[in-house]
Parts: C-alpha cells; structure tokens; sequence
C-alpha cells in the first residue's frame, strides 16, 4: 500500500532554535509548516489547497520527514475529499496563523488517509506549547493584533507565510453543487408527498447524520446506524421515501457485532457534500416550525387583599406567642381585607406540623425589614393569587 510521509519544514529556517529562549522563555526548536507526501505528491496548505512536487513545494529545506503509515486510500479519493470537504473547511479566508493553519490542514489530510490517525500533537499544537510562557501570551496579542490588521487590508491569507504558493488543488466550480444521484431526487419527491411534521422530522434526521458523515469520514460510529434504533425508524424508517432517500444516499444494510445496522463505506462517506447541500436545500423549503405554546393557567380572582391582621389565623393552633398573628407583631392594623379561609387553614396545619417551619415564622416577624418586604408582598395581587394556587395545590399540606 502506498506510503503516508509528513515533510516538515522549518518556517524561520533555523532562528526559531536560536532566538526562542530570549523572545519566549522557552526553546523552541522548530516552527513547522507540514506537507502530506503521498502517491508522489506534496499536499499542503498554500494560497487554498495546494499539489507540489515533494521537497519542493515551499521556497525552504525539508528539516524533517516523519513516516506515518501506510494508506489504502487511492489518489481519486483523496482529491475527491479535498474538493468536497477540505477546501470548503481550509479557505484563504478561514486561514489563521496560530489556531486554523497549515499544519491544521496537513492534519486533516493524514486523517483521511489513515482513518483517523493526524500529525503528532506537537506539530498541530506548536501554537499553544509555543505561546504557553508570559512572554509567549504577550506576542499572542500583538500576533492577533497584527493579523486582524493585516485582514483590513487584505482578507484573503492573513499572516499565511505561504499564501502566493500554489497551484491549488483541484476544487468543486464555485456554485456548482456536486453530483447528487437520481434516486436520491426520486426519493426526495416521495417525502415530498408526507405531511409536513412528517417530512420535517425525516430530511432533519438526514441531514443531520449525513453531516456527520461528511465532517467525520473516517470515524466508524458516523457510518453505522442500528436498525433497531427506535427513534431512528420512527423520523426516518417510517417516513414514505424515507429508506429509498438512505440507499440512494450511500448507506447499505449490514450486520455489526451480530446486530443489523445501516452502513456506509469510507469511500462513500467522503463524497456526501452533493447529498448533504440536497437535504438541506429540501429542509430550508419547509414551512416555519409551529412555536410550542405553554398550557395557559387560570388565574384566580384577585383576593380582596390584606389579611384582616391575620386575625383569621387566631393563634394557629400553638403559636401563642405570636397572639392570633393579631396586627403581625405590631404592623399598624395588621394586614388590611381577609385571607382564603382555606388558605388560612392550610397554613395553620402546616405550621402545627413542623415545628421549624414555626421557629422560622417567629423569626421572621421579629425583624422588621423582613415584615415590610412580606407586607409588600401582600399588597401584590398576582403574588398572593400564586401564593394561594401553590397552597390549594399542596392539598392541605399536612405532610409538608
């Protein structure tokens, strides 16, 4: 099978082993832009996606080549994943120079090749092990800063030093969808033909999975889907066009581990940009979703208000020191009106059935801040008319 290589070259060409230790803090070795050699090329970040001759790519020496395995991938399928995925990730525009870069790029290439496998972490991440020290935090900012600046003036590349190299790899025609199979449009028309809830339910699903698939193409568990997967059959199985719009997309029936499943190959998983666009072109025709309304709750009638100096509660069965809650502990006429006498009587059993709860209440009405902010309380009809709801609804709360 043909060999996966990463050409790692030395972007400051030797003054990184140099200067890091005085700029930063830390010796720093090397600061790599990484190439994937593979079938006799070079794929790397350049001016967008780029081919090259291996070595020769970038105008420095290769410091550095790493073997990385070997790959069952053919060239076809590679380029086909570049067009379709990559370079709709890996832009000029999207170009970061510490976090989304060439190495980030190379990374995702390796990937592909070697289904899930990248780049060693210290060559994606030499940003941040670069950066980690004080002095590293302060040439972040002016680095950020900087590129910022740069995009004013000219968005495409920022800080890339490599932005002029090309040529590109081969890309999709901007505007042009990629191809989408016959069946799949059959099957779309026959979900076309289910209610709308229906349908909504079943292109969400797709779409969704079928994204998954396309960011994830060498990741097992985005290719396989159990049968038997309730809520799957349910928005999908059971929709009518539903399991023509899976097969025609790629997926294939399948056994895993002795279960049935829906499977698709690596092959097919990276070649879903067209199927992906389709599902979401069919989503966004589908009318607004109904907002969910909460049930509406009766209101009940406004009580009169004020609590008559809660005399109702004529001294809650135990709570003498408190004399019938008479005028609330010397609140000038106590509370005005008259509480629900099935209120009153609620509270009363409660407080006669927990004995902290009663500890809490004489608390309270010896502080007068409090008795102000509780008087306030029931001058506010919807409060008291929550207050009530919630007491009606504890069913006399005496286990409370």
């Amino acid at each position: 099978m043909p060999k996966v290589q990463a050409y790692v070259y030395d972007i400051t060409q030797g003054m990184a082993s140099r200067m890091s230790m005085a700029m930063l803090g830390k010796q720093i070795d090397v600061i790599p832009h990484t190439g994937i050699v593979v079938f006799g090329k070079e794929y790397f970040f350049g001016s967008g996606p780029c081919i090259g001759e291996p070595g020769k790519s970038v105008p420095c020496a290769v410091h550095q080549i790493l073997d990385l395995g070997e790959t069952a991938k053919t060239p076809e399928e590679l380029e086909a994943h570049i067009a379709q995925v990559l370079a709709r990730e890996h832009t000029a525009e999207a170009y970061n120079l510490l976090s989304h870069n060439c190495n980030h790029y190379a990374d995702d290439v390796a990937k592909f090749l070697l289904s899930g496998k990248g780049l060693p972490a210290d060559i994606v991440h030499i940003a941040e092990e670069a950066l980690s020290t004080p002095r590293g935090q302060a040439l972040r900012a002016i680095i950020e800063n900087f590129e910022r600046q740069m995009r004013g003036g000219a968005p495409a590349g920022g800080l890339n030093p490599f932005g002029h190299v090309g040529p590109a790899a081969p890309q999709s025609a901007p505007g042009a969808a990629p191809a989408v199979a016959p069946e799949l449009e059959e099957a779309l028309r026959e979900i076309g033909e289910n209610p709308v809830e229906v349908r909504r339910l079943c292109l969400q699903t797709l779409l969704k999975i079928t994204e998954n698939v396309e960011k994830n193409p060498g990741e097992a568990k985005f290719r396989r889907i159990k049968m038997e997967n309730k809520v799957f059959s349910q928005k999908v199985a059971e929709c009518h066009g539903g399991t023509e719009a899976l097969l025609a997309a790629g997926w294939v029936p399948s056994t895993h581990d002795g279960e049935d499943v829906w499977f698709m190959d690596d092959v097919t998983a990276g070649r879903q940009a067209g199927n992906r666009q389709r599902f979401a072109a069919e989503v966004a025709k589908l009318p607004a979703e109904p907002q969910r309304q909460a049930p509406v709750q009766a209101t009940p009638p406004p009580n009169p208000m004020g609590m008559g100096g809660m005399g109702g509660m004529g001294g809650m069965g135990g709570m003498g020191g408190m004399g019938g809650m008479g005028g609330m502990g010397g609140m000038p006429g106590g509370m005005p009106g008259g509480m629900n006498p099935q209120m009153m009587a609620q509270a009363q059993q409660m407080m006669q059935s927990n004995p902290q709860m009663m500890a809490q209440a004489q608390q309270m009405m010896q502080d007068p801040q409090m008795m102000a902010q509780v008087q306030q309380m029931m001058q506010n009809p919807q409060m008291m008319a929550q207050m009530q709801q919630m007491m009606g609804g504890m069913g006399g709360g005496g286990g409370f």
